[in-house]
């Protein structure tokens, strides 16, 4: 079975998807701020220790999270994989609730050994999600007791394209790079009764953010891997456009662009194999109160974030029947919130629980979590979810491009 066969059907399949339905990723009132929410740790081979990844490295992982980690793959292999995602969330703010589900087909990669010391990938992934549908009761201006209903609707957001090297240096040391390009539209609506208005949001910009790994045999069966990332902030614009449709059905009018930023972020995390059990932790800092909610009641706010992870493999890599090769895995992430609401901050937490599958020439990684998000006060957001990651491989020498 030819990573090949595959490459072109997912490909096309992804891009459609993650083009046309990236409002399915969440269905949150509040992603209708700033860029929407971002969508961090929810796919992938890791998502089940917690989406950790600065001091990852395995023959099997394509690691863009630290590029650094590209240099622990097969130099013989190429590598494929696709992530879905799915989710469940109940939602308690200001006396009322509501349930949505919501689910996509997360990321694409495809990464190789391309020379001696040069590993690459190129992909694609959400970046941040916008996704909400609700109506509010005001009272008509010079009206008293008469009341009209507005609904308020939005979807889209930005997804990321991307290239990722690394280059394995002396001393255990290997680095890499992430040049990524963020793309998409954010349609925003409000409607009411004899009108309606809509905005529509594009904005594209080149990125890059940087990753360097340690790693070091410290025992027989002992390897630990330290890792460190850094991404610096980026200015950029959306273009703004208006319709109105309704009373001035089919006006259009141009909307002053609006700035926003991709958050400066760095990071550090290890990871440490003993015999059968992998322990892994990251740290990471996110300047999120650079981007503008346009909202007074709503504001980003910097974050610091601790993803854990442990992964048991009971064959100790020394495989003699399919059970032995079955990874367990365990994670558990823990945050503050992006955003606060009318000053109030809260706490963010994620656990998670999965298993990796050898099957049909590659691995299968299902993984199932729990979240929680609380402001004080102000919103409650309780989520049950999975993702399913599948990855493949194929001698190099089998494959024509």
């Amino acid at each position: 079975m030819k990573v090949i066969k595959y490459l072109s059907v997912l490909s096309v399949l992804l891009l459609s998807v993650s083009l046309a339905a990236q409002n399915q990723l969440t269905s949150s009132p509040y992603s209708m701020y700033g860029i929407g929410e971002i969508v961090n740790g929810l796919y992938g081979q890791n998502s089940a220790m917690g989406g950790v990844s600065y001091g990852m490295r395995n023959s099997w992982l394509l690691n863009v999270g630290n590029p650094a980690g590209l240099a622990g793959m097969d130099s013989a292999k190429i590598y494929a994989e696709t992530s879905l995602f799915l989710r469940n969330s109940h939602y308690s703010s200001a006396g009322d609730s509501y349930n949505a589900f919501h689910g996509n087909l997360a990321s694409f990669l495809l990464g190789a050994q391309i020379s001696r010391r040069l590993y690459m990938a190129a992909g694609i992934a959400p970046y941040s999600a916008v996704g909400y549908y609700f109506n509010s009761v005001e009272e008509v201006e010079g009206a008293p007791n008469q009341y009209q209903v507005s609904t308020y609707q939005g979807d889209g957001g930005l997804s990321k394209a991307f290239l990722s090297t690394a280059f394995e240096l002396p001393f255990h040391l290997s680095v890499g790079v992430n040049l990524n390009y963020y793309f998409g539209n954010i349609t925003l609506t409000e409607s009411q009764s004899t009108m309606a208005l809509k905005e529509t949001r594009y904005a594209q910009v080149l990125h890059a953010d940087f990753g360097l790994q340690y790693v070091r045999q410290t025992g027989k069966e002992t390897l630990l891997t330290v890792g460190i990332v850094y991404g610096y902030k980026q200015k950029f614009k959306f273009d703004n456009s208006k319709t109105v449709s309704g009373i001035y059905s089919g006006a259009e009018y141009d909307v002053r662009n609006t700035t926003q930023y991709i958050p400066e972020f760095y990071g550090i995390g290890g990871s440490l194999v003993h015999k059968k059990m992998t322990y892994a932790m990251d740290y990471t800092f996110r300047k999120y109160s650079a981007i503008s909610s346009g909202s007074s009641r709503i504001k980003f706010q910097d974050t610091h974030e601790v993803k854990t992870g442990i992964c048991y493999n009971p064959g100790g890599r020394n495989f003699d029947s399919y059970a032995k090769q079955i990874d367990y895995k365990l994670g558990f992430t823990i945050s503050n919130p992006t955003y606060t609401i009318n000053g109030h901050s809260g706490v963010s937490w994620r656990a998670s629980a999965g298993v990796a599958l050898p099957m049909l020439n590659g691995l299968l990684n299902p993984a199932f979590f729990y979240e929680q998000l609380n402001i004080t006060g102000k919103l409650t957001q309780k989520s049950v979810g999975m993702s399913v990651s599948f990855s493949l491989s194929e001698l190099m020498f089998r494959v024509k491009l």
